[in-house]
């Protein structure tokens, strides 16, 4: 126990008494870590952005302007039946109607419908009919386009936003591909000044070192502080990490409520919240790692045990 307590002081003494060096090796790791999580907060955004667009396509199936409620059902039981479709809305003539007024309110469109009395509607019934997958639309569109529903379906087309989607994700992948080159450079950035601050903290320390051998101090003894060491940066670049991103987040956050809130709620901090172990212990665990394989190969050159 006494031997333990010894290395992790040993440990904690190298890595404040090279303070500056220590700062610049934390600064390294922290812009790799950073950048790691920034990509996974883009994933995030991107997945949340593209379930919401997908949750706004629908095929918008406009019936005749004779169709009656009992025609428009029917259509609605038949495509109940199908798996591919997930929800369907009818939409009345009278809520066209009101939908008309709300979306032309103050404008000289509306003056048209004064020509009408107020037992005669000019909108007939629509049909909005959701599928799960965006390939499932055009077998729903075929289904719809029968000849046996001719009679009293006027047109259907679906709007799927594809276009968007694949702007979206081309966009992602592009930052995603550049920025993970940007990360493995601040990684490999790193490892060069890990493995040149335990060596130098070896240099320094090499009158101790020989004191700790003569004294019978194993081999194991000797790696370990700066082992530790090692650890020590890593998780001060996780936590500097934590204590910037963190705040960061509360500050956007309502950014992305007001800019999504027609396409889907991005709850951005709740993301961290929920898996903050996955993102930063992930990271913590994998710097840590190679820190100590870095270490280890430092020791193994420049130490003489």
């Amino acid at each position: 126990m006494h031997t333990i307590l010894r290395i992790f002081k040993f440990a904690f003494q190298v890595f404040f008494r090279n303070f500056w060096l220590s700062l610049v090796t934390i600064t390294m790791m922290l812009m790799a870590v950073l950048s790691v999580t920034l990509l996974m907060g883009m994933d995030y955004i991107r997945e949340v952005t593209i379930r919401g667009v997908e949750n706004k396509v629908d095929i918008l199936v406009e019936m005749k302007l004779g169709a009656d409620r009992e025609q428009v059902e029917f259509l609605v039981n038949d495509l109940d039946e199908l798996e591919e479709v997930k929800d369907i809305d009818i939409i009345t003539p009278e809520e066209n109607w009101q939908m008309f007024l709300e979306n032309n309110e103050g404008t000289e469109a509306t003056k048209a419908l004064e020509i009408f009395d107020e037992d005669e509607n000019p909108f007939p019934y629509f049909l909005a009919v959701q599928a799960y997958e965006l390939d499932q639309y055009p077998a729903v569109l075929d289904f719809v386009n029968q000849e046996k529903y001719s009679e009293f379906v006027e047109s259907s087309n679906a709007d799927t936003h594809q276009e968007v989607i694949s702007k979206i994700n081309n966009m992602a992948d592009f930052v995603n591909k550049y920025s993970w080159y940007v990360t493995g450079l601040f990684v490999l950035i790193s490892i060069v000044v890990i493995f040149n601050t335990i060596r130098m903290s070896i240099y320094t320390r090499q009158s101790e070192i020989m004191i700790m051998k003569l004294v019978g101090a194993n081999n194991m003894v000797v790696r370990t502080p700066f082992v530790i060491e090692s650890v020590l940066y890593s998780l001060a670049a996780v936590l500097v990490v934590v204590a910037i991103v963190y705040p960061l987040l509360y500050f956007i956050q309502p950014s992305f409520n007001s800019y999504f809130q027609d396409i889907q709620a991005i709850h951005i901090t709740q993301y961290f919240k929920n898996n903050y172990l996955q993102i930063f212990g992930t990271q913590f665990l994998g710097l840590a790692i190679i820190n100590m394989i870095s270490t280890a190969v430092a020791i193994r050159k420049y130490l003489k045990v």
